[in-house]
C-alpha cells in the first residue's frame, strides 16, 4: 500500500472526522493518506515541557498490523529531531514501543532520548568544564547501554607524544558520567551525579584518536529511589583506547553517586 504523508492543522475537517472517537489536541498532526486520499493514521507531538513532547498516535483499525504505526512514529521522531527536542514519552503496549527503541519508565509509560540530548550534554561539558572544550570532548556513539566518546589527540599530547594521564582520566570519568546522565534524563527523574571514587590502570600509551567506551545495563528502576529522597550508587568501568583499535590502553573503574533533587529546586 502506498501512503502519502502530510501535516494538517488540528481543526482540519477530515482529521476531525477521522479522530471522532479520540481526543484532538492543539497542534499540527502528521497524517498518512491511502490511495483514495483517506486518512488512515494520525500522530502528534504534544509539547509537555522544556525540550519534551508526548507522542500520540492513532491508526484506523482496518489498517493496523501493517507497519503504519512504526512508520508514523519514525517520522515523528525525525520531526522531533528537527524541533531540537531532547526527550519523547508515550503510552501504550510495551512490545510496540520497546521495539522502536523506547525504554519503559513506568507502567505502560515509555521514553526516548533524542540526539539533541547528546548535543546538549556535550554543550554542558564544554560550558561547565572548560578543559573539555579544549580537549574537544565529543560523543561518537550513544545507545541504551553504550556511550563512546572522542577527544583531540593534538590537544592532549604530552612531551612523550602520547596522551597525558590527566586527559585520559578526565575523558574516562566523563564518559561514565555521560551514560548515567542520559539514562537519568530518559527516566525523567531529577538527580545530581557526582564521582564518589575512581581508580585507573594505565596499560600502554595512547598515541592517536583517544576514545572512551562504557557499556552498562542501567534499567530505569535503578533510579526510582531518588523519588523517595534516597541516593543511588552506580559502579562503571570505562575502557580507553587509541586509534581504530578497541584494545584497552587504560581502564577506569568508578563509583558514581546520584543525589536526589527536589522538584522545587
Amino acid at each position: 500500500m502506498t501512503l502519502s504523508w502530510q501535516l494538517v492543522a488540528c481543526d482540519n475537517l477530515l482529521l476531525c472526522q477521522f479522530m471522532v472517537s479520540y481526543e484532538v489536541r492543539d497542534g499540527n498532526y502528521l497524517v498518512a493518506r491511502n490511495e483514495q486520499d483517506q486518512i488512515v493514521a494520525a500522530g502528534l507531538l504534544c509539547r509537555i515541557g522544556n525540550g519534551e513532547a508526548q507522542v500520540d498516535i492513532v491508526v484506523a483499525p482496518q489498517y493496523r498490523q501493517q507497519g503504519i504505526a512504526r512508520q508514523l512514529v519514525s517520522r515523528l521522531i525525525s520531526q522531533a529531531d528537527e524541533m531540537l527536542l531532547q526527550r519523547l514519552t508515550a503510552h501504550g503496549e510495551s512490545k510496540f514501543w520497546l521495539a522502536l527503541g523506547f525504554c519503559e519508565v513506568d507502567v505502560n509509560t515509555f521514553a526516548y532520548i533524542l540526539t539533541q540530548a547528546e548535543r546538549q550534554l556535550v554543550t554542558t561539558w564544554h560550558d561547565g568544564i572548560p578543559v573539555t572544550k579544549f580537549l574537544a570532548l565529543d560523543i561518537v556513539q550513544c545507545s541504551e547501554n553504550t556511550l563512546i566518546t572522542s577527544a583531540s589527540m593534538e590537544a592532549s599530547i604530552n612531551v612523550h607524544q602520547s596522551m597525558f594521564a590527566g586527559a585520559i582520566y578526565s575523558q574516562a570519568v566523563l564518559t561514565g558520567w555521560g551514560l548515567i546522565h542520559l539514562r537519568l534524563q530518559c527516566s525523567g527523574i531529577k538527580g545530581s551525579i557526582v564521582l564518589a571514587s575512581g581508580n585507573i590502570k594505565y596499560r600502554q600509551p595512547i598515541t592517536s584518536e583517544p576514545s572512551g567506551k562504557v557499556v552498562a545495563d542501567l534499567p530505569m528502576k535503578i533510579f526510582t529511589p531518588l523519588n523517595a529522597g534516597e541516593k543511588v550508587s552506580i559502579e562503571l568501568e570505562v575502557v580507553m583506547a587509541g586509534g581504530n583499535s578497541e584494545r584497552s590502553c587504560a581502564t577506569f573503574s568508578g563509583r558514581y553517586v546520584i543525589l536526589p533533587i527536589s522538584n522545587t529546586d
